[in-house]
């Protein structure tokens, strides 16, 4: 039901969040230009920036958006908040104010344990840096970015297409807790994957920074995963936005 409302809904959701990420991308690049990168270039006027992220992201969003709610639609997962908006009924009908809040909190208290573990790593095992960070308000920007399109990526996209594809092998008609999971595990391992470039701009890639990325990137995807299993992606996203805002706003990882 409200299949057509919520699939246009998260694709606009999809493209805010990917030009969102526009004013951070653009300041990673001035700064790695600053820092001798001659391979990077930026673009003079960011209209042309707005044209070819818009244009992309509603491509790549369309797809994210056929996969995740129609694909894999008998997964049972998908967007139930976004969907009630277009019902009668209230939305604490489907979810309580105090689960979508012990869900925040929860990232909350993952971004806190994972800045701590961060600070005892610079005490034992400082790791070299090669590139100063876009300031705090870049960062603010970015979480709202990532916290929105890397849920609808993973979660809504990529977990959800493993599940169903596990639900289509096993031929059952809803997906067991260990299939679940096993979605949950595998798009936490290409969450982490897919920050590697990311971190190589701040740190060199040595095993113990790619363990590092890799390990803390699992934590949070998983996190997310169970979240977005249990609450629905809306929840997923806002949880994923307030890790990012503790994480990175908050505190300093790489300062």
């Amino acid at each position: 039901m409200y299949r057509w409302q919520v699939s246009i809904t998260v694709l606009i959701l999809f493209m805010v969040g990917s030009l969102l990420n526009i004013p951070f991308s653009r300041e990673l690049k001035r700064l790695q230009i600053e820092a001798g990168n001659t391979a990077i270039k930026l673009n003079t006027s960011i209209l042309t920036d707005l044209w070819t992220i818009g244009i992309s992201s509603l491509l790549l969003g369309a797809v994210l958006v056929f996969v995740g709610v129609w694909v894999t639609s008998k997964a049972n997962l998908g967007a139930p908040l976004i969907a009630r908006l277009f019902s009668q009924k209230p939305a604490n009908k489907i979810i309580s104010n105090e689960a979508i809040l012990s869900s925040i909190l929860l990232s909350a208290l993952v971004a806190l344990v994972l800045l701590g573990l961060f600070e005892l790593q610079k005490e034992f095992y400082p790791v070299s840096h090669k590139l100063a960070r876009p300031s705090k308000p870049f960062y603010a920007l970015v979480s709202f970015s990532a916290g929105i399109t890397e849920e609808i990526m993973f979660r809504l996209g990529l977990m959800s297409l493993i599940i169903a594809a596990l639900q289509s092998i096993k031929q059952v008609q809803n997906p067991s807790n260990s299939m679940v999971w096993t979605g949950i595990l595998i798009a936490g391992l290409f969450f982490g994957l897919i920050h590697l470039p990311l971190s190589k701009n701040f740190v060199e890639l040595t095993p113990f920074t790619v363990g590092v990325t890799m390990v803390g990137n699992l934590i949070t995807g998983t996190t997310f995963g169970w979240i977005y299993w249990k609450r629905g992606l809306l929840v997923a996203i806002l949880s994923h936005v307030m890790f990012d805002l503790i994480f990175h706003v908050v505190g300093s990882p790489y300062g």
